[in-house]
């Protein structure tokens, strides 16, 4: 039997519990495991609490204050964060306190940072706390997206911290370990050729690949060269979803309710996830009736009948019953919280895009901080990035109506912002102000055929056009280098801009694309907006695509992060 796609991504769950086994059982007798809290849910995606006894586990644990362990091994599961490290530490120094007996292993995800081992020889711990690591394979969900759900944006970024690329080189060599080498490799940016060259390091000294299983091709990216798509604010359902509700692991939460996000499992969702907002309630609507069809016909069927039925289809109809109230009390969700206003923002991004009524722009911005400061942000920094900077006279409005209504305590934000590439200050420029001046991002957007000029309206039931996602005004730049890869577009003045950019590589022949799988990884995190965008063309190509990621993200986890820093 062949052994499909689908089978090979199967196998980094099993990896991944593999790795955690081996050190479970490296670690003699019973023993307590404790959790920080973020770190649950993607231990879910591959390991689960009877494989957990089955290897010694007595007690799990949520790293919190004022718990009580009671085996004497003990084993803390924590993030590379050097503030949920010292919390863990202080947590050993007082149970050293009451009971020397005890045996701590401080297991930390993905990978040891330098300053962890000073901090442990500054606690004074060195002999007595063993620092393990466990860099588990990429989580899989919603079918074929992979994320290692840990963000890096403001690690590369702002800290301009590297320390955490190996993670994503040694997953993408597992991952061509399993699906196959790359014989076409499109890398834009520079971390992303940083990380292929560690990966080509790794498959050169420790694999051996079969030709025959040889993916088509590897497109990496980095973040910064298309922040525009972290930044807009997507239109697709998955999209708003991603915006409105909390999604953890490919697990989303709605009123006290929860599903797995699993086109396999969720036929509802399968439908959905990618269509435009405005086309899923209908749907929806019908789905509902068909139910209902489906259950009145009960009450008229023969015994023998509804033995059948209760067989064969009353557990599915009740599974696709909840699946279905699930997602019509998502859209309620994103309705309700975006409601009417939700036609002005487009609006205001799309001037912002064709870089015009800035004015408007900015007013808008100002008068949205108070109750929307994320979204608020986001536009700012999209205006940033769009129109090559803004001046200090356009921010300082905004930066003052944002510290009134939020606190003086954020008066950092914005420098954090200018730092993580967010924001750039430029003086102002009468040449700027002139009707045809085209700013250098409107200029590369252009040559990259990123701004499409719908001569008709775009059809959003039917889209043919990537987009869609953001109703009808950008298209993401990965999925424009997906259609150059895949020879969808051949126009030589774009393929020769490309070509000239510093930080980009294009090794293999392009005609090998069309016999294997694509895989497609941005450094710094990938949003949902971008992944419908490049399905739209998986499906008019026939294609399959395979998206990698540090994380999935939205605009305003992407601030948050830099706001919590």
């Amino acid at each position: 039997m062949d052994i499909t796609l689908d089978d090979r991504l199967d196998t980094l769950q099993q990896i991944s519990q593999r790795k955690l086994v081996d050190i479970l059982e490296n670690v003699s007798g019973k023993k307590d495991l404790i959790i920080e809290p973020k770190l649950m849910k993607t231990l879910e995606c591959f390991i689960g609490v009877t494989a957990l006894r089955r290897y010694g586990v007595d007690k799990i644990f949520k790293l919190e204050e004022g718990l009580k362990a009671s085996n004497t091994q003990r084993i803390f599961l924590v993030s590379g964060d050097l503030i949920a490290c010292k919390r863990v530490l202080n947590q050993i120094h007082a149970e050293f306190s009451q009971n020397r007996g005890l045996s701590h292993h401080l297991l930390v995800v993905p990978r040891i940072p330098a300053a962890l081992e000073l901090l442990v020889e500054e606690e004074g711990l060195h002999e007595l706390v063993k620092l393990r690591s466990l860099s588990w394979e990429f989580i899989r969900s919603d079918g074929n997206v992979l994320s290692l759900e840990t963000r890096m944006y403001a690690d590369l970024y702002y800290h301009r911290d590297t320390s955490l690329l190996p993670a994503i080189a040694k997953n993408l060599w597992s991952l061509h370990m399993i699906v196959g080498r790359p014989k076409v490799t499109l890398c834009l940016g520079k971390y992303s050729k940083i990380v292929l060259k560690m990966t080509e390091s790794m498959e050169e000294y420790f694999s051996s690949q079969n030709p025959a299983s040889q993916c088509g091709c590897m497109i990496l990216m980095d973040r910064a060269h298309d922040l525009p798509s972290a930044l807009l604010t997507p239109v697709t359902y998955l999209g708003l979803m991603g915006e409105i509700l909390e999604i953890k692991a490919g697990t989303a939460y709605s009123k006290g309710s929860q599903t797995k996000l699993n086109p396999k499992t969720d036929q509802v969702y399968g439908e959905v996830r990618d269509r435009h907002f405005s086309h899923v309630f209908p749907y929806l609507r019908d789905k509902a009736k068909l139910l209902k069809s489906e259950q009145e016909a009960t009450q008229t069927m023969q015994l023998a009948e509804m033995k059948r039925y209760v067989a064969t289809r009353l557990s599915k109809v009740t599974e696709a019953k909840r699946q279905l109230g699930f997602h019509i009390a998502a859209c309620e969700t994103i309705v309700g919280e975006l409601g009417a206003a939700f036609e002005a923002l487009q609006s205001v991004e799309k001037s912002i895009l064709e870089c015009r009524r800035r004015k408007e722009c900015l007013e808008y911005i100002e008068t949205n901080i108070d109750k929307h400061p994320l979204r608020s942000l986001r536009l700012l920094a999209l205006l940033s990035v769009v129109s090559d900077g803004v001046t200090q006279s356009e921010v300082k409005p905004i930066q003052t109506a944002y510290l009134h209504a939020h606190g003086y305590q954020n008066i950092p934000m914005f420098w954090k912002m200018e730092q993580a590439g967010l924001i750039a200050y430029r003086t102002d420029n009468v040449l700027q102000k002139l009707p045809k001046w085209s700013s250098e991002w409107a200029t590369a957007a252009q040559r990259l055929k990123q701004l499409p000029n719908h001569t008709k309206p775009l059809d959003l039931k039917s889209p043919t056009c990537s987009s869609y996602v953001f109703g009808g005004s950008y298209i993401p730049t990965i999925a424009q280098l997906t259609r150059f890869i895949l020879n969808q577009e051949t126009d030589t003045k774009s393929l020769n801009y490309l070509h000239s950019l510093p930080d980009f590589t294009l090794t293999g022949q392009q005609e090998a694309v069309q016999t294997g799988p694509v895989i497609i990884c941005i450094v710094g995190g990938i949003t949902y907006g971008e992944i419908a965008a490049c399905r739209l063309i998986e499906q008019s190509t026939g294609s399959r695509f395979v998206f990698a990621s540090d994380t999935i993200f939205t605009g305003n986890q992407l601030l948050e992060s830099i706001k919590n820093i």
